[in-house]
């Protein structure tokens, strides 16, 4: 992979000559790491339910004629499901460790 100038083996800042070196200077031009961004992503899927309850009881509150509480309940149920699923394949994605060829 080519670093911008002023990143790498041959440049000043960079992190001491190849190995980590060009791993540690990336992470510098990219900024903070997948795997310390937990906290985004425990915001993030907390923030998603909360959306989908508040749907729901909207829905069930205003409209139950048209959405009665149990298929309110099931439909909350089934979407948080789903939404932890999700939120477990993000946490595998940015935890999974890079394979070396």
């Amino acid at each position: 992979m080519t670093l911008p100038k002023g990143y790498g083996s041959g440049g000043r800042r960079s992190g001491g000559g190849g190995g980590e070196g060009g791993r540690d200077d990336i992470e510098r031009m990219i900024g903070r790491r997948v795997e310390n961004m937990n906290a985004v992503y425990i915001i993030g899927f907390a923030l998603c339910w909360a959306a989908t309850a508040g749907g729901v009881y909207v829905g069930i509150s205003i409209y139950p004629w048209a959405y009665p509480l149990t298929s309110g309940l099931y439909a909350l149920s089934v979407l948080t499901v789903i939404e932890s699923l999700g939120f477990f394949f993000i946490m595998k994605v940015a935890h999974e460790k890079p394979t070396r060829a």
